[in-house]
Parts: structure tokens; C-alpha cells; sequence
């Protein structure tokens, strides 16, 4: 699985947006809110961000995987 970054300011505020690079769905948008121009705001946004990155890194993990069947063995 491989993705696009776009990365841009929309006035003054940074954005990000990551698509599938073969179905070009949008996996994750994010979009700078600083409701308070505050330190805490900042990080709190920060954080948003790395959750969502992690997210999307998790879900590829998953999408990775492989499925073994067990057999269950009878009593």
C-alpha cells in the first residue's frame, strides 16, 4: 500500500491530506484548528495529527496481514 502526501496552507493554516496511491480515496485529512492560540492548543493539535498518522499506520499494518486458518482439533 502506498500513499500521496499533500501538504498546503489554506489561509495562514496548515493542512494535510494522504490518499491511497492506487485508488486515490482519501485515507486521512487533517486541518490545523486553533480555536485558542495558546501553547496547549498547539500541542493538542500536534497530537491530533501523530493519532491520526498512527491510526492510518495501524490500518495498513492490518491490511498486511495474513489470515490463518486453524483446525480445531476434535474431542
Amino acid at each position: 500500500m502506498s500513499f500521496h502526501i499533500y501538504a498546503w496552507l489554506e489561509n495562514g493554516k496548515p493542512r494535510l491530506r494522504v490518499e491511497d496511491a492506487d485508488s486515490k480515496l482519501t485515507c486521512m485529512s487533517w486541518s490545523y484548528n486553533d480555536g485558542n492560540a495558546s501553547s496547549d492548543a498547539d500541542k493538542h493539535e500536534i497530537k491530533r495529527l501523530f493519532r491520526e498518522l498512527l491510526l492510518l499506520t495501524c490500518k495498513q499494518e492490518v491490511a498486511n496481514c495474513r489470515v490463518f486458518e486453524t483446525l480445531e482439533l476434535k474431542r
